[in-house]
């Protein structure tokens, strides 16, 4: 036969024996598309071209076509196809990854850390004054620490500081974090520190940065934040009273919306007084149920907001929990079967699949989603021969880009990666040894194990967190993570190429976007 020929043609072309990290088929609702992982091309096929690829990917075997029940005929046109383009466009030659072709600023870490360190992000209490139902330090989550009575002292944040400035001298520029618990219970400690850093770097450019719950903004605090023109606040807010309250609540299980919004107001006020403007961040938390009529609430709710205010907008789901599991081939049918049914979506990304039914509006949410999950497959790396080296996913160098301390002063990675070896602390400073042994290398280890067999390797921003526990790497811990990351990239390639269909402006904007 000769399907025989072009199934050989495609094996001896190949690099490596498993097709399922070379590529990946994707579809809109009315055109079909691959994916080549080597190359990042992204190329219109036939449906029956999009068939075969489907089929080979998923299944692991250029036998499997044979299955498919498909005119020969037609069959052989698309496999002719895939022979030419493979060769035209060196698709499927995505080399094999080792310890040789793994490139970044991890393998020099003692320069990256000596002199390139940007931000420090200070936990400066353990408490807070607010019992949001999904916080990751909540009893139900074990991998984070509790609510706990712990504040940091200023000796321990001025040391922490110090260290940022000693180990930052590449750039003029540093970042400064605060954290909790709530960091406004600690609200005197974060002017003594403001004072102190500004005191002694006269010559530095120190931009701070809060994530506060708002509760607690009075006069007093929503003028001295106003007046800091190089701090970014973000003010947590799920959207209209009801959906915010239903989780975002004080100890007695009070709703907090009332006393959010009038601090909201209290910032803005002071902002708009002392230099006319008042852009804020607000952070919202999108919770189970997911559906259109909760969803279009919220965006009416920020619509309407938006109209009184200037604010960006941040959007995340709710943390989950890490849990053991064993590795499984990625080809297993439970990991595809969400692809069959468009109305599956909803279970990974359903912000973005209702952005996708509503892409000739103009909604609230739209802008900041697509900027959000799509930014990443429009500026990945696309070449006419296949990318010779990859990188350690989405992980930056641990205390580099942005250093946790905790209340006692120990370093972590940063704020969100829960329990893990700490790699320092504010009197011995950074462990470089173990950071490379506990983070670099053992990460790169795994990678070449898992990220080696997976077409979005170079699509994943997947990092640290997931995969560690206090006693260090556990890919055990992320292999759940794996299945729904490739799921909603998968999406995102199908709302991408979907708005570049129907409403490429709004794609053309991501070139605009700058990402620091």
């Amino acid at each position: 036969m000769k399907i025989d020929k072009y199934i050989n043609d495609i094996k001896s072309h190949m690099i490596g024996e498993n097709f399922f990290r070379l590529g990946k088929a994707f579809r809109t609702f009315n055109n079909f598309y691959f994916l080549d992982t080597g190359t990042g091309k992204v190329f219109q096929v036939s449906e029956p071209t999009y068939r075969i690829l489907d089929c080979i990917f998923k299944t692991n075997s250029l036998e499997k076509i044979k299955e498919i029940d498909m005119d020969e005929d037609l069959m052989e046109k698309a496999l002719v196809e895939i022979c030419l383009e493979m060769k035209k466009n060196n698709l499927f030659l995505a080399p094999v990854i080792s310890r040789e072709n793994i490139v970044g600023n991890h393998m020099n870490l003692e320069k990256n850390l000596s002199s390139e360190m940007s931000s420090v992000t200070l936990e400066l209490t353990e408490k807070c004054n607010l019992r949001c139902k999904y916080c990751i330090y909540g009893e139900t989550n074990e991998n984070y620490r509790c609510f706990g009575s712990k504040d940091m002292s200023f000796d321990t944040a001025r040391k922490a500081i110090d260290f940022l400035m000693e180990h930052s001298k590449r750039d003029k520029k540093v970042y400064i974090g605060f954290y909790g618990g709530e960091p406004l219970l600690k609200f005197d400690l974060i002017k003594e520190i403001c004072e102190y850093t500004e005191t002694n770097f006269p010559d530095r450019e120190i931009m701070y940065s809060m994530t506060t719950n708002g509760t607690l903004i009075n006069t007093e605090i929503a003028k001295y934040l106003a007046s800091k023109r190089n701090l970014s606040l973000v003010i947590s807010l799920d959207g209209p009273e009801d959906i915010h309250d239903s989780n975002r609540v004080f100890i007695n299980n009070r709703g907090s919306f009332s006393e959010t919004m009038k601090g909201l107001e209290k910032f803005v006020k002071y902002k708009n007084l002392l230099d006319g403007t008042h852009f804020f961040l607000v952070s919202s938390v999108l919770t189970p149920p997911y559906n259109n009529e909760k969803i279009e609430k919220i965006d009416k709710f920020f619509n309407k907001m938006a109209e009184k205010y200037c604010f960006g907008f941040l959007t995340s789901y709710v943390s989950r929990t890490t849990k053991e599991e064993d590795y499984v081939p990625i080809i297993m049918r439970e990991e595809n079967q969400w692809e069959d049914n468009l109305n599956d979506y909803w279970v990974y990304d359903p912000l973005n699949i209702w952005t996708l039914a509503n892409l000739d509006r103009d909604p609230f949410l739209k802008k900041t989603l697509v900027k959000e999950s799509l930014i990443g497959i429009h500026r990945r790396n696309i070449s006419d021969s296949p990318i010779s080296y990859y990188s350690l996913n989405g992980c930056c160098v641990p205390g580099g880009r942005r250093l946790y301390v905790t209340v006692n002063g120990e370093y972590l990675p940063c704020e969100r990666i829960g329990t893990t070896p700490y790699i320092g602390d504010v009197n011995r400073g950074l462990d470089i040894e173990k950071i490379k042994k506990e983070y670099i290398d053992k990460f790169i280890d795994e990678e070449i194990r898992y990220c080696g067999e997976c077409w979005a390797i170079n699509l994943c921003n997947n990092c640290y967190i997931d995969c560690f526990d206090d006693h260090g790497i556990n890919f055990s811990h992320r292999h759940e993570l794996c299945k729904n990351t490739r799921g909603i990239l998968c999406e995102n390639l199908s709302i991408y190429h979907e708005i570049l269909e129907k409403n490429p402006e709004i794609i053309n904007g991501l070139n605009d976007i700058i990402i620091e």
